[in-house]
């Protein structure tokens, strides 16, 4: 009796004391094995006194059968506490799993941020760069360009003075074509010098009295014929001259006219002029 009273205090303070249910569940293997000890021990206690009375014996046989149920009790407590503590740890091994899993995924945030920030910064620095060679590129392409304009404007110049010394130098052999041309044809008024040739202006230029040409009455002389048909051969020879005549009156270069028109000179190529000079008559080549 003595023993299930002590055996019956030490369930009541363990099952009030949750520290000792551990204790109580490492001691589960043990449990029938105990429960045999105790059920010899009661069976040797029997014997021992089995001059006690028939109520004494049934007192300690219902509190034998309450310290079972309350043991059955205790260590269906025990399996549900240990379930318990089981989903616990189950549940705290799934959060440990998600928190390194989580840990993971923000180092590889981390990792990513810093790479994709670096890689931003070298963007950003590369831009910076290619923006200043843009901008020197855009100098340069100026500086090319107002000097390609410069330059342009210098040959356009060029182009502009060779094209001119090019007619300078063209009209320069004409005229002197022309004027080895009409000196042959006038031969000694030339070197005589009753008729004059000159150049002026850029135009071969032929002088002679007007008494060389003309009569008082303002017909031509026989003496002309020789000059007008000079003329005359040397304006077909030089299809693209033109004469202007500069005469007295109107009656000297109509008769002039006429003589040059007979020869076969078209009026066209003619170009009469009165002067108002009675002592002259001038006769200027031009290109048409």
């Amino acid at each position: 009796m003595f023993l299930s009273r002590r055996f019956r205090l030490f369930i009541q303070q363990l099952l009030r004391d949750p520290r000792l249910l551990r204790r109580l569940y490492q001691g589960v293997a043990f449990a029938p094995r105990l429960i045999v000890h105790l059920a010899s021990v009661a069976a040797l206690a029997g014997l021992a006194t089995s001059c006690v009375p028939a109520t004494r014996y049934e007192e300690a046989k219902s509190a034998g059968d309450v310290e079972l149920a309350a043991r059955q009790h205790a260590e269906q407590e025990l399996v549900v506490t240990r379930g318990k503590l089981q989903a616990a740890l189950d549940e705290l091994q799934a959060r440990d799993q998600k928190l390194a899993a989580s840990e993971d995924s923000i180092s590889q945030s981390k990792l990513d941020n810093t790479m994709a920030i670096k890689e931003r910064d070298e963007a950003t620095g590369l831009v910076d760069q290619l923006r200043g060679e843009l901008a020197r590129v855009g100098d340069d392409l100026r500086s090319f360009a107002q000097q390609k304009a410069d330059l342009e404007k210098t040959l356009a110049a060029a182009e502009a003075r060779k094209q001119e010394l090019e007619r300078m130098e063209a009209r320069t052999a004409a005229l002197a074509l022309l004027t080895r041309d009409l000196t042959s044809a006038l031969g000694d008024r030339v070197t005589s010098g009753d008729v004059g040739i000159d150049v002026r202006a850029g135009h071969l230029v032929l002088s002679a009295p007007s008494e060389l040409l003309f009569k008082d009455d303002g017909a031509l002389r026989p003496e002309s014929d020789g000059v007008l048909a000079a003329l005359a051969r040397v304006l077909t020879l030089h299809s693209e001259q033109t004469l202007m005549m500069w005469a007295p009156t109107e009656a000297h270069i109509a008769a002039l006219t006429t003589a040059l028109a007979g020869r076969g000179i078209v009026a066209t190529r003619l170009k009469p002029a009165a002067s108002g000079d009675a002592k002259s008559v001038v006769l200027s080549f031009d290109a048409s």
